[in-house]
């Protein structure tokens, strides 16, 4: 267990933990993202990126850290950082990527998300990264917010092609932040 503060902690993910993280993320993707998808049906979604093969696949990427973030004991979210992960348009810069970040919107606004944000620096920082990156909707106005607070800029853009996914909510937008 890792401490961020005396009322946040970080808890490493297993293999084992599976139907945990699956039943978390049922919980906490819908509250924020259910409406890009047709129908509001996100199932496609979690069943891809959580299901147990996906998650073996996950931890055991080299220089990855995957942990549920506990707040005042209960699971509130996850976080997942990929060190060592160049990004594509600053191919000369050694970087860190925040590939997941989820929290329940019951937490959102209590200064969770900065904590974990500074911690995640330190520890790209800690592995030699120079920048940290992460993706995200373009339309999530409160997560771009959040970014920008944190200093993050965007310097791409691409589309998904998720077929389940409403055409026009497809955007996604790359961003970085120096060190």
């Amino acid at each position: 267990m890792i401490n961020i503060s005396n009322s946040i902690q970080l808890k490493n993910i297993t293999l084992d933990d599976h139907e945990i993280l699956l039943h978390l993320m049922q919980e906490i993707y819908p509250q924020a993202y259910k409406h890009l998808w047709k129908h509001e049906d996100c199932r496609w979604y979690l069943n891809h990126s959580f299901n147990k093969r996906n998650l073996q696949k996950e931890l055991t990427t080299k220089d990855t850290e995957y942990y549920f973030v506990i707040y005042n004991s209960n699971r509130v979210g996850i976080i997942r950082l990929e060190h060592n992960k160049p990004l594509n348009e600053l191919p000369e810069k050694a970087a860190s990527h925040i590939h997941r970040i989820y929290l329940s919107s019951e937490i959102q606004g209590k200064g969770i998300a900065n904590q974990l944000f500074n911690w995640a620096e330190k520890q790209a920082h800690k592995n030699g990264s120079e920048i940290v990156w992460l993706k995200a909707m373009d339309t999530q106005t409160q997560a771009l917010r959040f970014y920008n607070k944190q200093n993050f800029v965007i310097i791409n853009n691409y589309r998904l092609d998720f077929e389940l996914m409403h055409k026009h909510l497809r955007g996604m937008v790359i961003m970085t932040k120096t060190l």
